[in-house]
């Protein structure tokens, strides 16, 4: 199950750099609409990933 979270939080945090370098793209582009909306994609990631990490934590305190 260790494993498992850990897994999970890392390919969060992937899809919240693919978010990420989608809202620099639409920066780019100006388009501020998709930027704050990929920006908010990306921060729901992040934060499932440390949540994911605390769970992780807790479950070795647990063993």
């Amino acid at each position: 199950m260790k494993n498992k979270l850990f897994i999970f939080s890392i390919v969060a945090i992937l899809i919240s750099i693919v978010f990420g370098s989608i809202a620099y793209q639409q920066l780019v582009a100006e388009n501020m609409d998709e930027v704050y909306l990929n920006i908010a994609y990306s921060t729901l990631f992040l934060s499932v990933s440390i949540y994911l990490w605390h769970v992780k934590d807790e479950k070795q305190k647990d063993s």
